[in-house]
């Protein structure tokens, strides 16, 4: 398994267990609150992730640093697996990567619409409901400029791009006619 998947499965371990938006919304600024905290003095982000620091004092900090801040339950829990597993590094990562995950626990697709101006609100509704129903779930879209595409759109699922740009309309008919 690797370094992504493995990020993906705590945080699906973390979405499982919330309920609500408002619960999503509080144990993400906590462990963001926690990440900073430790990003912030190397020394302590040493003491914490680094295989050197005899695992006594690595508790002993940990547990002096989670007393002092009043977090949820599902949150500590975490922290402590993530140290326990020796990943507590990738905590970062992991901040980064829940909004994503918490979607898709939700039943969302995310979707990235690149254009090469800006869209108004009216295109954007039309984008969506039409990605709405190809997708035959809600979707959640995030919108970018790049004008380097001419014009349309591209729209990425993951790692997957569906170009509908004139940029890809054009390098697909050179392609056509350097075959013949």
């Amino acid at each position: 398994m690797n370094h992504q998947s493995i990020i993906r499965k705590y945080g699906q371990g973390l979405a499982s267990t919330v309920k609500t938006e408002e619960e999503f919304g509080l144990c993400l600024s906590q462990l963001k609150t926690f990440s900073d905290l430790i990003t912030s003095d190397e020394k302590i982000f040493y003491a914490l992730t680094s295989p050197f620091v005899i695992s006594s004092q690595r508790v002993s900090l940990l547990e002096e640093i989670l007393s002092k801040l009043n977090f949820d339950a599902r949150v500590s829990k975490l922290i402590w697996l993530l140290a326990k597993n020796g990943r507590l590094g990738w905590l970062k990562e992991l901040v980064a990567e829940l909004p994503e995950v918490w979607d898709r626990e939700q039943g969302l697709e995310i979707l990235e619409v690149s254009s090469a101006v800006e869209l108004t609100e009216e295109e954007k509704k039309k984008i969506e409901a039409t990605l709405k129903n190809i997708e035959k779930r809600p979707v959640r879209l995030t919108f970018s400029l790049k004008p380097e595409i001419l014009g349309g759109l591209l729209v990425r699922k993951g790692s997957i791009y569906y170009d509908a740009s004139l940029k890809g309309s054009l390098l697909k008919l050179r392609e056509i006619i350097s075959q013949r």
